[in-house]
Parts: structure tokens; C-alpha cells; sequence
């Protein structure tokens, strides 16, 4: 998923970062009271990288700051901006995210807007979705 890419297993540092505490294979360590940070997420992140970029992190606690996503999006920056929450909503919803922009225009023209990765990662979107090739 974008420059965000990792195994499953990559999301020890998350807890780490949430809880306070670092576990692995070799050590544990108390933070000792150090205070909490908020991960930020940027660099070739769209709305149609999100579902599965939180699926693999496993929460939406972060600050996202996608640029790109939000001003290469067709509609102009404001509806990059809401494909970007409504992503975040697709997910929440455990929804599949061809199907979740049928009902969600700014999501839906995301994948018009960014067609590399929606043919990467959505490889049937635009039959399901109408669109000409």
C-alpha cells in the first residue's frame, strides 16, 4: 500500500506507540512514562490506498496528511478531501471498497482519478463501477 508497505506483524510499533509498552521477540521495555506521539501518514497515500493501509495497521489513529489525494483528485481538493473520509468510512465498515463507491460519489471518482492503483489494487472496478476502459 503506497511507501506504507509492511507485513501484518509491522504493527507492533502502533501498540507500542498506544499502549506505552514495546513487546518483540527479544525484549520488553517500559516507556517510562514518556509521552504519547500520533503517527502521521503521507507520501502517494489516496483514498483508494486507505482501506487496506488501516486493514494492515489495524486502527485510523493517525494524522493523514495526502496531499496528492486530495488535490489529484478529479473533482478538485474538497472532494479529494471527502474520498479521503470516506475511505476511512469503507473501512470502518468492513465494506469492499468498489462496492461502498457505488453509494459514495467523491470515493467513486477517486478511482477515476487515481486509475494506476485502482487497477493494481481493484483490478474489476470498472465493470462493477460502469466505467468505459
Amino acid at each position: 500500500f503506497g511507501k506504507m508497505e509492511g507485513e501484518r506483524g509491522d504493527t507492533d510499533m502502533a501498540y507500542m506507540i498506544a499502549d506505552d509498552i514495546a513487546k518483540g521477540p527479544f525484549y520488553r521495555q517500559e516507556w517510562l512514562g514518556m509521552k504519547p506521539t500520533t503517527p502521521i501518514i503521507s507520501g502517494g497515500m489516496n483514498a483508494l490506498r486507505i482501506p487496506g493501509f488501516f486493514e494492515n495497521l489495524g486502527h485510523s489513529n493517525l494524522i493523514l496528511t495526502a496531499g496528492g489525494g486530495s488535490y489529484g483528485h478529479i473533482d478538485g481538493p474538497a472532494a479529494g478531501a471527502k474520498s479521503l473520509r470516506q475511505a476511512e468510512q469503507c473501512w470502518k465498515a468492513g465494506a469492499d471498497p468498489v462496492d461502498f463507491a457505488k453509494d459514495h460519489p467523491e470515493f467513486a471518482r477517486a478511482f477515476e482519478s487515481f486509475e494506476a492503483d485502482a487497477d493494481a489494487l481493484y483490478p474489476n472496478w470498472r465493470n462493477k463501477l460502469g466505467k468505459a476502459a
